[in-house]
């Protein structure tokens, strides 16, 4: 059966994404109907509960749902709802493919955002990275090539040896034994608090805190407004065409090598 999609509500990444799996030879439309074989929501799907990002509300599009293949991002609790109804249901975000690449561009455009707000050049500087995940270590092998003085964060003593064998300096995320003070930047990859009010309170005036995570490390109403930066969603505001043809380029291979169901 030849594989129909319909792609419901996001931003201009799904613009883009659309454009990619429709030049991979797959009819693309943006409305729901009963010949269609997969039904692709945004990344993340839901803006609130049972309410597509950029869409309509989830309800709308239900009767057409059994029997199709559902991919969205982020699916949260309303995936369970989705699997009871769907012939299969795939996050994207569980894509290791896709995940690497928004990490990519994820750093790229967490240095975007530190270059419009600092009054300083990144090389020379001090930068505090917290978090040795993906994007963490992305950040720090960006930041490094530009000059920063980095030091990165991490709980394990395996991954702070690594830190320091790649020219950083390591700390420990929650101690912080170099302190805060001395930063002019710290940028956030872990979704827990692992700065207390405390440590809060000892960073300078003039640091930006970059929040890259989905849960703030730190009490916002700590750090200055002006030095606040909330950065979620990077991906979809910095790079849109980027992230569009990554998701696409996801769709187009989950199509032509599906996974069991």
């Amino acid at each position: 059966m030849e594989s129909r999609l319909a792609f419901i509500g996001g931003d201009e990444r799904m613009t883009y994404a659309r454009e990619v799996v429709a030049a991979g030879g797959y009819t693309v439309t943006n409305r729901v109907s009963s010949d269609l074989t997969h039904i692709v929501l945004p990344l993340p799907a839901f803006d609130r509960p049972g309410h597509i990002t950029g869409g309509p509300a989830l309800n709308e599009i239900l009767p057409y749902i059994p029997g199709k293949i559902v991919l969205g991002g982020r699916l949260g609790v309303q995936e369970q709802y989705l699997l009871s109804r769907a012939e299969q249901v795939i996050d994207l975000l569980d894509d290791e493919f896709l995940t690497a690449g928004n990490a990519e561009i994820t750093a790229e455009g967490a240095i975007e955002l530190l270059l419009q707000k600092l009054p300083v050049t990144l090389s020379g500087t001090s930068v505090l990275v917290i978090g040795w995940g993906r994007i963490g270590q992305l950040l720090c092998r960006k930041l490094q090539a530009l000059g920063a003085r980095v030091t990165a964060s991490a709980r394990k003593a395996r991954d702070q040896g690594l830190i320091s064998a790649m020219g950083l300096r390591p700390d420990k995320t929650g101690l912080y034994e170099h302190g805060l003070s001395g930063y002019r930047a710290i940028l956030n990859t872990v979704p827990a608090m692992v700065i207390s009010p405390e440590q809060a309170l000892s960073i300078s005036p003039s640091c930006v805190y970059l929040e890259l995570a989905s849960v703030p490390g730190v009490d916002p109403s700590l750090i200055s407004e002006t030095r606040f930066l909330p950065a979620g969603g990077l991906p979809g505001k910095t790079a849109p065409e980027s992230a569009g043809i990554l998701i696409g380029q996801t769709i187009l291979r989950l199509l032509r090598h599906p996974s069991p169901k």
